[in-house]
């Protein structure tokens, strides 16, 4: 098997794991309070512009994982252990989080 066809299958294999960014909305609100899938994000790799929801989430990982649908760079990684959540957003250009009214 070539290095292609591994590679093909394995973002076959992501995408059947794949959902979409509204999935973590729960999660992402509980952190934020506010509603997280309309935020505004831009990738740092590809410079593609959407909202949170419209990312691919990951969610069968120890921790969560956003991936840009454009180019499958990780835009955010979301860990949560019982005393603290570690968030690693580097993977963004930006997140515009809507102010809470």
């Amino acid at each position: 098997m070539s290095e292609q066809d591994m590679e093909s299958m394995l973002i076959e294999e992501n995408i059947s794991l794949m959902l979409d960014g509204n999935a973590m909305a729960g999660l992402l609100h509980e952190l934020f309070d506010v509603e997280m899938t309309i935020a505004s994000v831009e990738c740092g790799n590809c410079g593609r512009q959407g909202e949170m929801g419209s990312l691919w989430a990951f969610m069968e990982s120890p921790g969560y994982i956003l991936r840009c649908p454009g180019c499958q760079n990780i835009i955010l990684r979301l860990t949560v252990t019982p005393h603290q959540i570690f968030l690693d957003a580097r993977g963004a250009a930006y997140l515009r989080i809507p102010k809470r009214i």
